[in-house]
């Protein structure tokens, strides 16, 4: 029985030096380190020290307070508000100021604070469309249905060249382009006649009066196309034993200006961008007695001193909760140990006695 109880308080012994940091466990010690916290008062000196433990514990190691920093101070008036976040933005800040004040389900609303804060965009995929103006482009002509274009974001100043699909063709404009021009070459000049594809041509016609036959042979609407003069080039030439002669036509085509609209899904890369935050009051809030909400965030620095001492991890027991309830546990625990063990040697003590006496 002796063996048992000497057993069962080594046990007990053990556990106690685990839990109050003794035995071969080993923890990282850090010097120091920061928490933060968002709250909210109603005191406008508040300095943030009452929403931290004065001492902390962290991988089994005490650390003290040692100092509070308030960095950021918004005001939440208790009346209508209205709050607002810009869409990123790169570039001068001036350009995104909130408005100074605004209507809102027919209320009006005064900007009572802003603030510019600086955020890394995410990957954006968008549909973007970008054009591309055809000059001139007549009726023989087609335009391409991809075209390489530059795409712009605004706000993140962001610029790619990407290849995108035709969406749509616009005409901007429609003209006569005297330009028109091509060159004829006639075959057999000193026969009688010649031929224009299936046509026979006399030789003493002037080339003018077949400008219709002209641009039909050449697959030209007369409605975008029109020969004014046509022209002889030198002088008749053999050719192969036959006499050639050259010309050129002259004339105007119908033209327009064509804008090309190419548009599909485009990504934008990440990029560091900054971002307003703004609180919209009610007009007549200021005029109202309701109090103030302050919202805060503080930064607390705790910092480990040296050892653990016995003051410090009573302090830091006395704020733990589970740790307290365990240990008072162990201590009941330990107390009824000792009680039955000192009972124990009593009742041995006097069957000792009463042998003795026999």
């Amino acid at each position: 029985m002796k063996n048992k109880f000497k057993k069962s308080f080594i046990a007990m012994s053990l556990i106690a030096s685990l839990v109050l940091g003794g035995g071969s466990m080993s923890h990282a010690e850090e010097k120091s380190f920061e928490m933060k916290k968002e709250y909210k008062t109603s005191i406008k000196a508040d300095d943030g020290k009452s929403q931290f433990k004065e001492v902390y514990e962290k991988d089994g190691i005490i650390y003290q307070l040692k100092s509070v920093q308030i960095d950021n101070v918004e005001e939440i008036p208790p009346d209508d508000t209205i709050t607002y976040d810009s869409s990123p933005f790169v570039g001068d800040p001036k350009e995104y100021v909130p408005e100074n004040t605004i209507e809102k389900n027919g209320k009006k609303y005064i900007l009572k604070t802003s603030r510019l804060t600086k955020v890394i965009t995410e990957e954006t995929t968008k549909y973007s469309e970008a054009s591309i103006l055809y000059k001139g482009v007549e009726y023989i002509d087609s335009l391409p249905e991809y075209g390489e274009v530059k795409v712009v974001n605004e706000d993140l100043k962001q610029e790619l060249i990407v290849r995108l699909p035709a969406v749509d063709y616009r005409e901007e404009g429609t003209y006569w382009d005297y330009n028109f021009t091509f060159p004829i070459t006639v075959t057999g000049y000193d026969a009688d006649s010649y031929m224009l594809g299936q046509i026979e041509i006399s030789n003493d016609s002037p080339l003018i009066d077949h400008e219709v036959q002209f641009l039909d042979y050449l697959n030209l609407p007369l409605q975008y196309y029109k020969i004014t003069r046509i022209q002889w080039e030198g002088k008749p030439a053999g050719k192969e034993g036959e006499r050639i002669r050259k010309a050129t036509a002259y004339g105007r085509k119908l033209v327009k200006d064509i804008r090309g609209i190419y548009g599909g899904e485009v990504t934008f890369p990440s990029i560091e961008a900054n971002v307003y935050h703004g609180v919209y009051i009610e007009a007549d809030a200021e005029n109202q007695t309701g109090q103030l909400i302050y919202q805060k965030q503080a930064t607390a620095i705790y910092e480990r001193n040296g050892k653990i001492g016995f003051w410090n991890f009573l302090k830091w027991l006395l704020t733990n909760s589970v740790t307290l309830a365990i240990l008072t546990i162990f201590l009941v625990i330990m107390l009824i140990l000792l009680i039955i063990l000192k009972k124990e040697r009593k009742r041995k003590e006097i069957r000792e006695t009463e042998e003795q006496n026999q």
